[in-house]
């Protein structure tokens, strides 16, 4: 028995040690953060300044990258073939995982086959519309559209803003104009302008434009109201419910990165997360912060799968 007990101990404090040992020479270069998304958008703000607090509890740069085009693809094939050390990770988004629905040759077969590091947390979407359009309501908008189709237009960057206003147009019966941009943020110029009609997009990219008076919210989709917006009802409020798909990020790593560099950028994304300030900023981001651990992250991905699927079967998206 003692003998037992006695190997438990160096067992454990060899592990320590080694975990130890690790965390003093890794990182030893530059970690990069590869963002599905151009520059400038919401996914790009709270994953630089996540990449902000990483830096510091890693004590080695991190650096974003955007990879931006087909819907995550580019940049889920970059992080998919690279080495499996940890100096490369993902900023995943919720959407991610209807790659694999949409396409005839897939890089991956779930996001599970990625590691995930931890959740951030989830942002709030909004539905503008330019102020040329008569609608000051949801129902209003729901109205004009029934009553002229395809005459509305509206605005794509991420393939989330795609989905959901999918969603939308299926749950009332209309019919809208697809405008395709590479991100949120390419597509606002053109919202503000009046040259495109209606956005749902992240509550972050159209706040501002909100207030001045160059966008319309008419709601937000979330299960509450937003404390940015408290005025504006959510969707649900509106008349229009079930209109609130996954909306989470987070960061993962490529597959088979061993558990070790795992625990380390977990623990690294945790300590940022519950640092005030970054709190603070990713909030004023609309981020509703909801930080997961890699094997609760792993789970939700997991209980996802299914929706999405119902989602592509049910609403017969056509693949790339």
């Amino acid at each position: 028995m003692k003998t037992l007990i006695v190997s438990a101990l160096i067992g454990l404090s060899i592990a320590v040690s080694g975990q130890s040992a690790l965390a003093a020479s890794w990182p030893d270069k530059p970690v990069k953060l590869i963002v599905p998304f151009p520059p400038g958008g919401p996914s790009d703000a709270a994953a630089r300044t996540v990449a902000e607090g990483l830096s510091i509890r890693l004590k080695q740069s991190v650096i974003v990258e955007n990879h931006a085009g087909a819907g995550g693809t580019l940049a889920a094939q970059t992080v998919l073939h690279a080495q499996p050390d940890g100096q490369t990770l993902l900023w995943a988004v919720a959407s991610m995982a209807v790659i694999p629905l949409l396409q005839k040759s897939p890089p991956f077969t779930t996001l599970g086959d990625f590691e995930p590091v931890g959740m951030v947390g989830r942002f709030g979407f909004g539905l503008f519309v330019h102020p040329s359009v008569p609608a000051n309501t949801v129902a209003a908008l729901t109205e004009q559209a029934r009553a002229a189709p395809g005459k509305l237009t509206y605005a794509t960057g991420a393939l989330s803003e795609y989905l959901v206003t999918t969603d939308y147009m299926k749950r009332t019966g209309t019919d809208m104009m697809r405008v395709p941009y590479k991100g949120g943020a390419q597509a606002m110029p053109d919202v503000v302008a009046g040259r495109v009609q209606v956005f749902f997009t992240p509550l972050s990219l159209g706040l501002q434009q909100a207030r001045a008076g160059q966008l319309r919210l008419l709601a937000v989709l979330q299960s509450t109201r937003s404390p940015l917006a408290p005025d504006v009802p959510t969707l649900d409020e509106a008349g229009v419910p079930g209109v609130v798909l996954p909306s989470w990020q987070a960061v993962m790593a490529p597959p088979r990165t061993p558990s070790s560099i795992i625990a380390l950028l977990a623990g690294a994304l945790q300590q940022t997360l519950q640092d005030k300030d970054m709190r603070a900023r990713l909030e004023k981001m609309a981020v509703h912060i909801e930080p997961l651990a890699p094997e609760q992250l792993a789970k939700q991905i997991e209980a996802e799968a299914g929706m999405w699927q119902r989602f592509v079967r049910d609403y017969d998206i056509p693949k790339e």
